[in-house]
C-alpha cells in the first residue's frame, strides 16, 4: 500500500495540468511524462488524471490508517485482505464520479466552468477518497433527487420534483443587494440567475426547504429571478428591478 502510495503521489505530480498562459490561448494539449511512458493529453483528460490519483490517494491514506489501527488492535483478519487491494480503484473510481456530478452542476453550487481549480478538484477527490461512504451516500441523494417520483400537482415535466417560489424579498434594489426567496423545495436548487434563463449564474445558499439567499451580481438586469434543478429551470412570476 506504501507503494501505490508513492506511485500515486508522484504521478500527481508528473500529470498536474498545466496553467494556462497569461496571454493568448490555451495549448489544446500538453506532453507528459511518468518514468518512460510518455503521453500527451487535452485539458479534459489531464483533470480526469487528477482526479482518480486524488481517489487514490485519499483512499490510500484511509486504509494505511484502517490497517495500522487493526494492526496495533490484533483485529486484522484475512478476510479484510481482498478489501485493502480493492481500495485504490474504489477511490479512484468514485473520485471520477463525483467530479463528472460537480462538472455537470448537479450539486449545490456546482460549477461547470471549463477551467476548474486543480487544487480545490484534487482536494475533493482525495476527501472523497477518504470518506468513500459519506461520498456514496451524497451520489445517492442526487440521484434520488433527479428521479424522485413527481408529486401529483408537482412542477415537473421529467420526473424531478422541482422548487416553487412564493416570492422573494426585497422585489428591487441596487446591484450587491441581499434578495431572500422564499417558496418549497429550495434546497433541490443547483443554480440561481437574475433577469431569466441564460444569466450567468452567481453564488447562493439554502438556508432551508423555504428560504434561499443570493445576492444581486454587479451586471444584474431587470427580469425574473430563475432557479435550476439539473436541467430543469422555474421562473419567477415577478421580476426584480435593478435600481
Amino acid at each position: 500500500m506504501t507503494v501505490v502510495s508513492m506511485l500515486s503521489l508522484y504521478g500527481l505530480w508528473r500529470f498536474w495540468p498545466v496553467p494556462p498562459p497569461t496571454t493568448g490561448p490555451a495549448p489544446v494539449t500538453a506532453k507528459f511524462s511518468y518514468f518512460n511512458w510518455h503521453v500527451t493529453l487535452t485539458q479534459d483528460q489531464q483533470f480526469f488524471v487528477v482526479v482518480a490519483l486524488g481517489g487514490v490517494i485519499g483512499s490510500m491514506l484511509h486504509g494505511l490508517r484502517s490497517l495500522s489501527k487493526y494492526i496495533g488492535e490484533r483485529f486484522l483478519f484475512r478476510s479484510w485482505i481482498p478489501y485493502y487491494i480493492l481500495l485504490p480503484l474504489v477511490g479512484g473510481l468514485l473520485a471520477t464520479i463525483v467530479y463528472l456530478v460537480l462538472r455537470g452542476g448537479l450539486l449545490p453550487g456546482a460549477t461547470s466552468s471549463s477551467q476548474p481549480d486543480p487544487y480545490g478538484v484534487t482536494a475533493i477527490s482525495a476527501l472523497v477518497g477518504m470518506f468513500s461512504a459519506q461520498a456514496a451516500d451524497k451520489l445517492q441523494a442526487v440521484f434520488e433527487i433527479l428521479f424522485t417520483k413527481a408529486l401529483p400537482g408537482s412542477q415537473s415535466v421529467t420526473g424531478v420534483t422541482l422548487p416553487t417560489i412564493a416570492g422573494f424579498d426585497p422585489p428591487q434594489g441596487p446591484a450587491g443587494t441581499p434578495v431572500v426567496i422564499s417558496g418549497a423545495n429550495l434546497k433541490l436548487v443547483t443554480g440561481v440567475s437574475f433577469a431569466g434563463p441564460g444569466a450567468d449564474e452567481v453564488p447562493f445558499h439554502a438556508d432551508s426547504e423555504e428560504r434561499l439567499t443570493v445576492t444581486a451580481p454587479g451586471d444584474a438586469a431587470t427580469g425574473p429571478i430563475t432557479l435550476r434543478v439539473g436541467a430543469e429551470v422555474v421562473t419567477s412570476t415577478e421580476g426584480f428591478t435593478v435600481t
